[in-house]
């Protein structure tokens, strides 16, 4: 690839070139494990699977082959030498700051202009959320205990993915009654007795904290301030 070829790649690109590293797949499958998968960590629109398997296609990285089922046909799709490569290079490079797609929080900061009821629900339809996906969670967790998984042979990393997934679900849906909890005293509080009580949560918060106060806004960490991989 030339260097213009290089720096048009995302983090999608390398995505769905990691997927065709485990074996075949039609742009459906590679759609269907986008929202089985990664629209946890990677939200992005099924649309922009199909683009992306197209711009890989002609740069050569993965490659087409028709297949026919009865009737009906279509294309399987493969990473070349030339994508096996790109892959691999990008896995030396640095890793994009951590971060999270959350609208529930973003709901959570301008609470103050809004009604009780109104980030109470947005709070409700996120626990909700956790749970039915801590259910799907647990349906892939015996999946793969049961010896059927998809990709079985690399359950040894498949694992570890799960377990990020279900701790991290189980954290928000924690977090999600113990805020509700204290969100529904609200109203029947005065500003200051819930500016108190939010600081006493605060100090609970499992944070290490600096043994001396420095009086100095904080900083945040030089990772955050790295830039990030383009992403669409």
């Amino acid at each position: 690839m030339t260097n213009d070829e290089e720096r048009r790649l995302t983090t999608t690109s390398y995505a769905l070139l990691g997927q065709l590293s485990l074996r075949p797949w039609s742009t459906y499958e590679l759609a269907q494990q986008k929202v089985r998968y990664f629209r946890y960590v990677w939200p992005r629109a099924e649309s922009a699977i199909y683009r992306e398997v197209k711009r890989l296609a002609a740069d050569g990285l993965i490659k087409g082959t028709r297949e026919r089922t009865g009737r009906r046909s279509r294309t399987v799709y493969s990473i070349t030498d030339a994508g096996l490569e790109e892959l691999k290079a990008w896995l030396d490079t640095p890793v994009s700051p951590f971060a999270m797609e959350f609208e529930g929080m973003i709901r959570l900061f301008v609470a103050r202009i809004g009604t009780t009821d109104q980030i109470v629900a947005a709070v409700e339809q996120v626990q909700e959320d956790a749970r039915q996906m801590l259910d799907f969670g647990g349906e892939v967790k015996l999946e793969y205990l049961e010896g059927r998984g998809a990709l079985q042979d690399q359950v040894y990393i498949r694992a570890h993915a799960i377990d990020f997934f279900i701790s991290l679900l189980n954290m928000v849906e924690d977090w999600t009654t113990r805020t509700l909890d204290e969100m529904q005293e609200w109203d029947s509080r005065s500003l200051e007795e819930r500016n108190e009580r939010a600081l006493r949560i605060l100090a609970a918060v499992p944070a290490p904290t600096p043994d001396k106060p420095t009086g100095e806004t904080p900083i945040a960490p030089q990772t955050q301030t790295r830039r990030r991989r383009r992403t669409a």
